[in-house]
């Protein structure tokens, strides 16, 4: 995961130091690569029914190599660039739906800490292919080259990948057990001792809560939290990856050298989220992979959420000494925000539809930022400024902001509502009594 991210984080470094007049065109990259994911994400819960997930993902990931090696062909087009880069797009669509999947069958013991490691390859990577491939053109050298490597590190870990963990690991095809926080009242003793043994419960979400280590998941899919997290969080992730497009020419506007906003700016995309993850991740503050906390853990996310926004519409007017450390402190409140809101995005449709979870998850980012957000940016500089681009960006923030503050009021909204109907269920006993006396 973390070499295809490589890739990602290669093909943006390659859009903002494309020579050429329109950057509307140049960072347009970006927005094919993520075409290519959002085609074949419709295909992949069917895809994975059909064959396997394992197997689907074998398949593609030999055809995702083959695929990476066409961006080394001599003196290849920016059309021909767009054209691979959807094929790339188009194959790495079940990546994450099927690690998701595999991380809720094996690591359902330490999901908090795994989950963590998983999506921190995100970042990880994108930046480091974010420097190598702008240091290869700074330096001289082809960016070409910064593929090839991607290409052997990503043959190099799944050769590995298939030589530890086989069928016994890699195959998701056997049953799995589950656990579940039920909708409706069971037991009233039992809940109060689920609670005292399993910590901090809310009462008002569940009557009764199955304490267990593992993962927790409702029995019934909750679609208006699911929803609601999901467009927050693309928002979010709008932010982040649109500031890796819009920095570099915003920077230099400041008066920073392009090595120094390189390096500068690759340290707090890493180090401030991973700050905000570790802390969101720990489970001492939340615990984003029990449903029995999910409206604490998204009140979480409206105040960390509201914090960097807070932080993000200031950056304009901080002065140059003060930028970086600003942007750091917003990134490090930003961070908290995607492993806890993944962990509600997870659970929140049952343990059976975990893969389809994922999949409207990277469908929703797709559709709504990563695959129009490149060209908007690139238009947006052509047309009026860069620091209106800057703007643009800082105010998706905002707008997650807003979304988790929504989520909080549906959730509860939500929450109220089963509360009355299973008051209603208990009080439909005793109106039939009267009734009948």
């Amino acid at each position: 995961f973390l070499s295809v991210q490589f890739g990602h984080g290669s093909n943006i470094g390659v859009a903002v130091s494309l020579p050429g007049n329109s950057k509307a065109m140049n960072l347009a990259l970006g927005c094919w690569v993520m075409l290519g994911v959002c085609i074949g994400l419709p295909f992949t819960p069917w895809a994975c029914r059909t064959w396997g997930a394992s197997r689907v993902c074998a398949v593609c990931l030999v055809i995702d190599v083959i695929a990476i090696l066409m961006m080394m062909w001599p003196g290849i087009t920016l059309h021909q660039i767009y054209a691979v880069r959807f094929i790339v797009g188009f194959f790495e669509a079940p990546f994450l739906p099927y690690l998701q999947e595999w991380l809720a069958r094996f690591g359902k013991h330490t999901w908090n800490v795994w989950n963590a490691i998983l999506h921190a390859m995100v970042p990880v990577g994108e930046c480091l292919g974010y420097i190598v491939a702008q240091e290869l053109v700074e330096a001289g050298y082809s960016w070409q080259y910064a593929f090839a490597g991607q290409a052997a590190a990503l043959s190099l870990c799944s050769i590995a990948c298939c030589m530890y963990g086989g069928r016994k690991f890699l195959d998701l095809s056997f049953e799995k057990s589950q656990v579940f926080v039920a909708d409706e009242s069971l037991n009233s003793d039992s809940n109060s001792d689920a609670c005292k043994e399993g910590g901090d419960c809310d009462s008002s979400v569940m009557d009764e809560v199955i304490a267990d280590p593992e993962v927790e998941y409702p029995v019934t899919e909750k679609w208006a939290v699911y929803w609601a997290t999901n467009v927050s969080l693309s928002a979010q992730l709008g932010f982040l990856s649109g500031a890796k497009y819009v920095i570099r020419d915003y920077a230099r506007q400041r008066g920073f050298s392009v090595h120094f906003i390189v390096f500068a700016f690759s340290t707090v995309i890493l180090a401030g989220p991973a700050i905000g993850g570790i802390v969101a991740m720990s489970g001492s503050v939340i615990r984003p992979d029990q449903w029995s906390q999910h409206k604490k853990t998204i009140f979480f996310l409206a105040c960390t959420s509201s914090v960097a926004s807070g932080i993000a519409v200031m950056l304009p007017y901080t002065p140059s000494t003060a930028f970086w450390p600003a942007l750091f402190a917003c990134l490090v409140a930003a961070g908290g925000v995607y492993p806890a809101a993944q962990g509600i995005i997870n659970i929140a449709l049952t343990a059976n539809r975990v893969i389809d979870a994922s999949v409207y998850q990277v469908q929703c980012n797709n559709i709504l930022f990563a695959m129009p957000l490149p060209y908007v940016i690139g238009k947006c500089m052509d047309i009026w400024s860069v620091e209106t681009s800057f703007r643009c960006v800082t105010f998706l923030q905002v707008l997650a902001a807003s979304g988790f503050a929504f989520s909080l009021v549906v959730a509860a909204c939500t929450e109220e509502r089963c509360a009355w109907r299973r008051l209603s269920a208990h009080s439909q006993p005793i109106f039939e009594e009267c009734g009948a006396a």
